[in-house]
């Protein structure tokens, strides 16, 4: 069983302990598939040299407990050691979580548990980020300057990074038919219009953390399945662009709520992490809706009380009805 240092608690060790198990993992679920072939009769290169009864799943769960090694024994073999190594570098990971400034706080939000939250921590720095939004660049979360698109026919408005080559052509709004009307710029840079940032194509370097950017979608989606108060957020965010953008296409209003409450998400943890280390903080500008300051206690359900950070001596506002 692996066995960590002592606290206090390391980046470097949880990164290498995250890294190690999502290999881990990745490696079982592929020869899980390979095994999986083989008894369905889709892979014959490896010959069944063992005969077994029953479903893929439950060979696969006899495998793991070491009752057999399936029809082929190499396959077994590397299967069950991966998940053992699985195993333990999930409770390596638990052990390491427990001595994360941030683990008292992010443990109680609804969504995230030890595997979410270890992928999400071993990849930020928190004494490189002065602010919040340095969390979001990193994440793949900034905006960029952009260009809108209307078109007068169907009502559908879009938008994309100014530096977009944008033919005209598309879907009406609510259909899959294509649109006999065209898109004409709306506003642009100059305008202050912004958007989201795009993903770096094949062969370019992302200029932020690719991984990050798809751990923070996965906790945005585990948000909206678990219900609680982010999942609430994004309701108060989609019922507004309902209202606010009707020529937004779904798809859109989605995603670009998603990413506010991954916003707010990253948000909360700066701060919550920040104030764990002495670090001095300031209130970021997404926490402010328009009835007030979301305190990351209210996330958690636990009552908020002004706190004072130890190095600006900069008092947070209390909690105020959102």
């Amino acid at each position: 069983m692996i066995r960590l240092a002592s606290p206090p608690y390391t980046g470097r060790e949880l990164r290498w302990i995250a890294d190690s198990y999502e290999q881990a993992q990745r490696v079982r679920v592929q020869t899980g598939e390979r095994i999986r072939a083989v008894l369905q009769g889709r892979d014959e290169t490896w010959g069944a040299q063992n005969v077994a009864t029953g479903d893929a799943d439950s060979v696969l769960a006899t495998i793991k407990k070491g009752d057999t090694l399936g029809p082929v024994t190499l396959l077994g073999q590397a299967y069950k050691w991966h998940w053992d190594l699985e195993r333990e570098m999930f409770r390596a990971l638990g052990d390491c979580l427990q001595t994360h400034p941030a683990w008292p706080w992010i443990s109680q939000i609804k969504g995230i548990g030890p595997t979410l939250a270890g992928k999400l921590l071993a990849r930020l720095r928190i004494e490189e980020a002065d602010t919040p939004s340095a969390f979001w660049a990193y994440c793949g979360l900034a905006t960029v300057p952009g260009t809108e698109y209307r078109c007068s026919t169907c009502g559908l408005s879009v938008g994309f990074p100014a530096s977009y080559q944008v033919s005209g052509t598309h879907q009406q709004l609510g259909s899959k038919r294509k649109c006999v009307g065209k898109l004409e710029v709306a506003s642009g840079p100059d305008d202050g219009t912004r958007v989201a940032q795009p993903s770096a194509t094949r062969g370019m370097t992302a200029p932020y953390d690719r991984r990050a950017k798809q751990v923070c979608y996965l906790i945005g989606t585990a948000f909206l399945k678990a219900g609680g108060p982010y999942e609430e957020f994004y309701r108060r965010q989609r019922a507004k662009l309902d209202v606010e953008r009707p020529g937004w296409a779904t798809v859109r209003k989605h995603l670009t709520c998603l990413r506010k409450a991954e916003k707010l998400f990253l948000s909360h943890l700066w701060l919550v992490w920040r104030e764990a280390v002495g670090l001095p903080i300031t209130l970021p500008y997404i926490m402010r809706e328009e009835q007030g300051f979301i305190a990351p206690e209210e996330m958690t359900g636990q009552a908020s009380t002004p706190r004072v950070s130890r190095r600006t001596h900069t008092t947070r506002p209390a909690l105020q009805p959102v």
